[in-house]
Formats: C-alpha cells, structure tokens, sequence
C-alpha cells in the first residue's frame, strides 16, 4: 500500500461548519485521494467514499478515515458507465438526504500517455478522462438543486509521472477542456448556489519554468477551502493549487 505522509498545516483552520457536512468522494485509490478525505473526516463530515480499488489496503485506508469522520461509507466498486455514475449520486443523495460538497478524483495513468500517437489520441483520452467526473457533477448538482441546497463540486485531474512533448500537449488539452467545461457548469448552476472548480495538472509553459504538480496536501487544503464559508463565492475556475497546503492558515 502506498499512502502519502499528509502535511497537518491545515489543523489550525478549524472549520465548524464542516462538522456533518455530507461529502462525497469519488475515484479515490490506494494512492491517490487520501489526504483529500481525510481532511474532511478529520473536521467530522460524514464522508462516502467511492473507489474502484477493494482489498486490505483499500479497508486500512477506510478504517483510518472512520476513526474521525462522523459517519463513514465505502462504495469499493468501479463506476464503468455513465449510469453508475448517477446511480452512486442518486444512492447517497436518498440514504444521507443530500450531498453538501464532492470532490472526483481522476488520474492520467503513464502507459496511456505513452501510448498517445495523434492529436485526434489526444482528444480521445481527454474526453475519457473527463466524461465520469462530467456526469459525476451534472448528477450531483441536479440533486443539491432538488432539494434547495447550495453546494461544492470540485473536479481534480492529476496526471501519473509523465514527461517529453506527449505530456505537455496532453496537460494544456485537458486543461482547456476542463477550464471551458468548468466555466460552462458553473454559469448553469451559479443560480442555484451551486460552485464547481477543478484543479489540473501545470500546463506545458508552467512545466518550463519548473512549476511541479500540486501535492494532495495542497489539494486537499484547497477542496477544504472551497467547501468552507469563505470559499463558497468562488466557482468557474481551474486553480492552482500547488503550495496551497502551506498557505491555508
């Protein structure tokens, strides 16, 4: 099992309102997302985690964030389609009476950047790569809008250690497609109190000037700082969040 050490800055921003908040959490793995929900578990959300990942390691990292989250809920299964998708929204929105903030993980493995030969291969995977966290947050913000509750949705690619020219075309793609999706949403729910953000990886000019991918601390610091009160005014943006971990106090 792999699991990073998670940077403890934010333990000084206590968060009250935070406390109960019904979080989802998709596209969590063994390696990726833990720091994002274990920082809500740790202000007492009542955390659901969805990850295509089953096993010991997956039920140690479970059991963690269950020692401090108010209630914890495990949805060890695949989201294959579209349809799963909305069937997990529509299943946690009914058992808890509503999602308060979600957070969908995404990651970029390195084979399938290695395997990109074309600009339509490009495309291709971009949109695969977007099309679950797309459905994800349609879903979601329908539900928050059916039930009079304002909300967060935060959408986060990051991309498995890839370098050379296929990488960079394939960051500054994914981030246009998901700046120009991200500005969409957030227009079409903005009425209904609903923010959607996203975070990608740097594009190809930050890679030159040595900008590094941002940490999960950082990550995690930020999906902490949308879903607080003084976060919630900020929605149609692709952020950096690379160093965020070290600024949130």
């Amino acid at each position: 099992m792999s699991m990073s050490v998670i940077a403890r800055a934010c333990d000084c921003v206590a968060l009250p309102e935070l406390a109960g908040c019904r979080v989802l959490v998709t596209g969590l793995t063994t390696d990726f997302g833990f720091d994002v929900a274990r920082s809500f578990a740790d202000r007492g959300a009542r955390l659901i985690v969805q990850s295509p990942d089953a096993g010991p390691a997956l039920t140690e990292l479970a059991t963690l964030l269950a020692d401090n989250a108010r209630e914890m809920h495990l949805f060890d299964a695949p989201l294959d389609s579209e349809a799963d998708a909305a069937r997990l929204v529509q299943t946690v929105a009914q058992e808890l009476g509503g999602i308060d903030a979600m957070v969908n993980l995404a990651c970029v493995e390195r084979a399938f950047v290695d395997g990109l030969e074309t600009p339509g291969d490009v495309e291709r995977l971009v949109s695969e790569v977007l099309r679950l966290p797309l459905r994800l947050t349609e879903v979601a913000a329908n539900r928050m809008r059916l039930v009079w509750r304002e909300g967060v949705i935060l959408n986060a690619v990051r991309m498995s250690s890839a370098s050379g020219g296929r990488a960079m075309m394939l960051a500054d793609v994914l981030r246009a497609e998901l700046a120009a999706l991200t500005r969409g949403l957030a227009r079409e729910w903005a009425e209904h109190g609903i923010s959607i953000n996203a975070v990608a990886p740097p594009s190809s000019v930050a890679v030159l000037t040595g900008e590094t991918e941002a940490s999960e601390a950082d990550l995690a610091a930020v999906a902490i700082e949308l879903a607080s009160r003084k976060g919630r005014g900020v929605s149609g943006h692709v952020l950096d969040a690379t160093g965020s971990a070290g600024h949130c106090c």
